[in-house]
C-alpha cells in the first residue's frame, strides 16, 4: 500500500514526526544532539526506529564560518546553543583567531564542554566559562569587554535561548560592533 503527500509516494504508511535537533559537529562527520527528543521523547511514540528513512535541511541564515567578514572570531554559546558553536568552531579556518564563551547555569549544562575546550586548544583560542544562576552570575556588556577587549572588528556568533541571543546581542551593538558583524541563531521551546 502506498501513502502520498502532494503526489510523491512512498511505500507503506506516512508518519510525520518534527523534531529540533541541532547538529553538533561539522558536516563532515556524524554526531548530533537531538535536544527535543532527549527531554521529550516518549518511548515508542516520538522515537524512530532503526531504519526509518529521515530528510534533514539546512543549514539555515547566516550562522556558518562563510558569514564571516574578518580575521578574529568571538563564539558565545549558551544552553543548547553550545552545539551550534562547537560545529561553527570545528568548521573556522584552523588559524582563526577565535575566543569561546560558554554560558551555563551549572558546569553540567556545559554541552560539549570537553570538546569545545580540545577545539579551542587546538586552535590557540581563549575559552571562558559563564557558570552560575543568570540573576546572579550575568554576561553583559562589562564582562564581554572585559572577556573579549575590543571587538568593534571582530564576527560574532551568538546562539542561545532567545532572551539571551537578545540581550548579548544589545550589549554586542553597545560595545561597538556592527550589525552586520553580529550573526546570531535563537532557540525557543
Amino acid at each position: 500500500m502506498d501513502s502520498s503527500s502532494n503526489g510523491v509516494s512512498w511505500p507503506g504508511p506516512v508518519v510525520a514526526l518534527a523534531s529540533v535537533f541541532s547538529v553538533g559537529t561539522a558536516p563532515s562527520t556524524v554526531h548530533s544532539s537531538d535536544h527535543q527528543t532527549a527531554r521529550h521523547a516518549e518511548p515508542g511514540r516520538d522515537a524512530a526506529q532503526a531504519g526509518t528513512r529521515v530528510w534533514v535541511e539546512g543549514p539555515y541564515g547566516v550562522f556558518t564560518r562563510h558569514a564571516r567578514r574578518g580575521g578574529r572570531v568571538v563564539l558565545i554559546g549558551a544552553g543548547v546553543g553550545i552545539s551550534p558553536i562547537r560545529a561553527l568552531l570545528e568548521d573556522l579556518p584552523e588559524h582563526t583567531d577565535v575566543t569561546v564563551i560558554l554560558r551555563a547555569s551549572s558546569a553540567e549544562d556545559l554541552v560539549h564542554r570537553a570538546e569545545v575546550t580540545q577545539l579551542v586548544s587546538e586552535r590557540g583560542g581563549q575559552l571562558h566559562e559563564i557558570v552560575g544562576p543568570r540573576k546572579k552570575v550575568r554576561l553583559d556588556g562589562n564582562v564581554l569587554r572585559k572577556l573579549v577587549g575590543k571587538v568593534s572588528n571582530t564576527d560574532v556568533y551568538v546562539c542561545g535561548p532567545a532572551g539571551f541571543s537578545e540581550g548579548v546581542t544589545e550589549s554586542l551593538l553597545r560595545l561597538g560592533v556592527r550589525h552586520d558583524r553580529i550573526h546570531q541563531e535563537a532557540f525557543a521551546f
